[in-house]
């Protein structure tokens, strides 16, 4: 997806379509870096929480960083995310244009899809841009 689009000043400049198409084709991005999984044999319910303060991803409109803090809670069920593939995973949006709320419904779906956990919530919190401090809660409310 990258270089095959052109970065827009603002958003008044794209149309609807525009938007559509690009939010669209963000949500379908093949990640290069699959989340791989080990077995979790422990018999006991245990809280496990990743938090990862280096993703970054580019702004939809204007192409610059946005640049991100993720928090992954959650219960495992029978798999763990291998966290060199997790690392690798995040980096894998490093150039995608996607925004925030997007970002956040994309980890959360490829996380629980590969770990299958019991119980999971994301926490995506944005670096301030323009004064406004954004954060996306995706998941179990009580983890």
């Amino acid at each position: 997806m990258t270089g095959s689009w052109e970065y827009k000043p603002n958003i008044e400049a794209m149309s609807d379509g525009e938007l559509a198409e690009r939010i669209s084709a963000a949500m379908a991005f093949d990640n290069p870096h699959p989340i791989q999984t080990i077995p979790y044999v422990g018999k006991v319910s245990e809280l496990v929480t990743y938090d990862f303060s280096e993703l970054v991803a580019r702004c939809p409109v204007t192409g610059l960083l946005d640049f991100y803090r993720a928090r992954i809670d959650f219960i495992p069920g029978s798999l763990l995310p291998e966290l060199k593939s997790l690392k690798l995973y995040y980096f894998g949006f490093a150039d995608l244009p996607i925004s925030h709320e997007h970002l956040a419904a994309r980890v959360y779906t490829d996380f629980c899809h590969a770990v299958g956990p019991v119980a999971c919530r994301l926490v995506l919190t944005a670096g301030i841009r323009g004064g406004i401090e954004t954060t996306v809660l995706v998941g179990e409310k009580h983890l």
